[in-house]
């Protein structure tokens, strides 16, 4: 009889635990190196952080590789659940909760120009002057993401933009990841480029993004728990380090 009660016991607990267990959409991008590509495969901090903070709570992710553009739109109408590091912005706190942040970090915004045109930007204003290469979608600072008067070229992802700056289509490009563009910029084997005296400095909170509109919203606070204590622990430092990533700043 106690045989049966264990049996029924353990089944109750294992069907709840299975009922209960969730799988959460989640989109990666190659952002080297805290996410990286390599054809099928794909590694990272972020990603490895995720899943473990994830399974901690008994749930799995569904992993799909997607634009930015295509995320952020996602997110919105509720189709995607988590994307990681996504800059904060009036507009996306629409429908996005924040996850963390896990850390900071120093994110500097950059614009690449030719070699030998360094001073083409030497302040704020001169960007004014200028054509401008942007992804679509990407939040680079404040008072640049809102200014209207600027002459600002989108483009869908790193790849075309580069080589959209090989051929002269603009003066300079916005640059967040800079570790990214590099990678792109070899890839297509581009080397006349250099940096503009002007840069932005600021330092930003490493967020995962989750939609506040998806079926698995009501996951937010206790996924959001999670991760801040294992930032907290150590545990997510030791996971940079494993990957061989500077860890974000606590």
């Amino acid at each position: 009889m106690k045989r049966i009660q264990t049996f029924l016991y353990v089944f109750f607990v294992l069907t709840a635990t299975y009922l209960q267990a969730e799988t959460i959409n989640a989109d990666f991008r190659h952002r080297p190196p805290e996410m990286i590509i390599d054809g099928k495969k794909k590694s990272g901090p972020l990603i490895e952080i995720l899943e473990i903070a994830t399974r901690k709570l008994g749930h799995t992710i569904q992993w799909r590789d997607a634009t930015f553009p295509t995320s952020i739109r996602d997110l919105e109408d509720g189709t995607l659940d988590i994307l990681p590091r996504t800059l904060r912005t009036k507009r996306r706190d629409l429908f996005i909760n924040y996850l963390g942040p896990i850390g900071y970090q120093d994110k500097t915004i950059h614009f690449l120009v030719k070699k030998g045109e360094e001073n083409l930007i030497n302040s704020y204003d001169d960007l004014k002057k200028l054509k401008i290469g942007v992804r679509r979608k990407t939040a680079y600072f404040y008072k640049f993401n809102l200014d209207s008067s600027l002459d600002k070229i989108e483009t869908v992802d790193d790849g075309h933009m580069v080589k959209m700056f090989e051929r002269y289509r603009f003066d300079t490009m916005a640059v967040l990841d800079i570790d990214s563009i590099e990678f792109a910029l070899k890839k297509h084997s581009i080397t006349n480029y250099t940096y503009a005296n002007y840069k932005f400095r600021q330092r930003i909170g490493n967020y995962y993004a989750m939609s506040k509109n998806s079926k698995n919203s009501s996951l937010y606070k206790e996924l959001s728990q999670t991760l801040k204590e294992m930032a907290k622990s150590g545990e997510i430092t030791k996971i940079y380090e494993f990957h061989g990533v500077k860890p974000p700043l606590p």
